[in-house]
């Protein structure tokens, strides 16, 4: 992967699209949220172990540890649950915001294929009480097709080293 930013057009298309996306997501409208998704989608998201900087032990510890992996058939699937009202998390309706900041688009070296860096916060409000926000970095490769941008892959990696909500039925 080069190190090298795209050109400001690139940059605001992907900005763009980056924005369309956490409002689709906030506003649960998925089958348009499946219209920027590639076939081939990797959707990931892990938690980061915490160490102190002097450990240098050789722990059998992964330096991290995934939440889900996720590919578009088990998407589909995650979907296809919420629709069917059956969910309890989901009852009363969450209110969910993604706000996605400081963006960088960088070329691949691949045609067509751009590495973004983002970082994400969600707030999600269950009931009146229970208020939750969970941040992010995030590391995207969205790629130009002939209907615009689609993402190939994701991985976010949680800041915090533990999952500080009772669940994650939402997509970061």
């Amino acid at each position: 992967m080069s190190n090298t930013q795209t050109t400001a057009a690139i940059y605001l298309d992907l900005k763009r699209q980056l924005y369309l996306e956490a409002r689709l997501l906030s506003a649960e409208q998925y089958d348009n949220w499946l219209n920027l998704l590639c076939d081939e989608i990797q959707y990931e998201m892990d938690v980061p172990q915490r160490r102190f900087r002097e450990d240098k032990s050789q722990s059998r510890a992964p330096v991290k540890t995934p939440i889900f992996n996720e590919n578009k058939a088990s998407i589909l699937m995650r979907i296809g649950r919420f629709k069917t009202g059956f969910v309890w998390s989901e009852n009363p309706i969450n209110a969910i915001r993604h706000i996605v900041n400081n963006i960088e688009v960088f070329d691949t070296g691949v045609a067509d294929q751009y590495l973004v860096y983002s970082t994400i916060e969600v707030h999600r409000s269950r009931l009146d009480s229970e208020r939750k926000r969970l941040t992010a970095g995030r590391q995207d490769v969205w790629v130009k097709s002939a209907s615009g941008y689609k993402l190939l892959k994701r991985t976010a990696t949680l800041d915090d080293s533990v999952v500080l909500d009772s669940n994650l039925n939402y997509f970061i």
